[in-house]
C-alpha cells in the first residue's frame, strides 16, 4: 500500500493505493471515517489484482479541513473533490465504491465523468428531494456501536476517526442536507445508464432495507440488492471475504 498526497485546489487530500493493475476502483468512505475503513480491501488479494485507491475526504483522516466548510462539507462539495481527484490521477474505466455517505457521493458523481463505468454502494439509501430521512434511516445517530453489527468488536480507529474528524464536517453536512443541497438520487438510480450494485448488511441498524426495495433501479445488478447476512453497516470491515468476493464478481461481470 502506497500513500499519496494530492492537491485538489487548495486542499491536500491523502489517499492510499494498492499495487494491483487490472482495474481502477475508487473507494469513498463514510461520514466521519477515513480511508482506513478499506484496509481489508487494499491489503488483500483484491488489492493485489485491482488498482484500489481509497482517499480521505476533506476534514477526515489525514486530509486537511475544507477552506470553505459551508460549501465544501456537502454531498455536492465532496463530489467536486472526487471529480477533481479522478481527473488529476487520470483514472479511467473507473468503478466508484461508496460506503454510507460515500455512496451518496458516488451516486452524485456518477454522471460527472465518462470514465465512471459503474457504481457499487453499501449502507446508502438513495434519497429524493426532499429527502425522506425518517423513512430511509432507522437511526441517524453517529455512534460507533451502530456502525458495526451487534457483538462485533469496534475497531479503535473507527472511534479515533470520528473523534478526529473536523466537527464542521458533520455540522455543515447535516445543515446542507436539510436544505435539500443534493441531487435527487432516486432520479439518478432510476435513470442510471451504467451498472449499479447495492450491498446491504442484514444487521444494519441504520438503513431501512424496505425503503430501498421500493425504488425503481433498472440498471441494478442481478435485479436485486445483495444481502450479506452476517454484516451490519460496515460489511467491508465486518465480512471482508464475502464483501471482496461480491465486489470482484461485479467487476468481472459488469465493468
Amino acid at each position: 500500500m502506497k500513500k499519496l498526497v494530492v492537491d485538489i485546489g487548495d486542499i491536500k487530500i491523502a489517499a492510499y493505493e494498492s499495487d494491483g493493475k487490472e482495474q481502477d476502483i475508487l473507494l469513498i468512505h463514510g461520514n466521519s471515517l477515513s480511508a482506513k475503513s478499506y484496509n481489508k480491501q487494499i491489503n488483500s488479494s483484491l488489492g493485489e489484482k485491482f488498482h484500489l485507491i481509497a482517499l480521505d475526504l476533506p476534514g477526515h483522516g489525514d486530509s486537511l479541513p475544507a477552506n470553505t466548510p459551508r460549501k465544501d462539507y456537502s454531498v455536492p462539495g465532496y463530489s467536486e473533490v472526487i471529480l477533481a481527484f479522478i481527473i488529476q490521477l487520470k483514472l479511467s474505466n473507473l468503478l466508484i465504491v461508496g460506503h454510507s455517505l460515500g455512496g451518496h457521493i458516488a451516486l452524485e458523481t456518477s454522471g460527472m465523468s465518462p470514465e465512471i463505468k459503474g457504481v457499487f454502494i453499501f449502507g446508502t439509501p438513495p434519497l429524493g428531494i426532499p429527502p425522506a430521512i425518517n423513512e430511509a434511516f432507522l437511526d441517524m445517530r453517529l455512534i460507533p456501536s451502530l456502525i458495526v453489527r451487534e457483538g462485533f468488536e469496534i475497531p479503535q480507529f473507527f472511534i479515533d476517526d470520528i473523534n478526529n474528524t473536523d466537527p464542521n464536517a458533520r455540522k455543515f453536512l447535516m445543515r446542507n442536507t436539510a436544505k435539500n443541497n443534493l441531487k435527487n438520487e432516486i432520479e439518478i438510480v432510476s435513470n442510471l445508464k451504467i451498472p449499479l450494485a447495492i450491498i446491504h448488511g442484514a444487521h444494519d441498524k441504520l438503513i431501512n432495507l424496505e425503503y430501498i426495495k421500493k425504488i425503481q433501479m433498472p440498471s441494478l445488478w442481478k435485479n436485486e440488492i445483495q444481502i450479506i447476512k452476517d454484516a451490519g453497516h460496515s460489511p467491508q470491515w465486518e465480512t471482508p471475504d464475502e464483501f471482496n468476493a461480491i465486489l470482484e464478481e461485479f467487476v468481472k461481470e459488469k465493468i
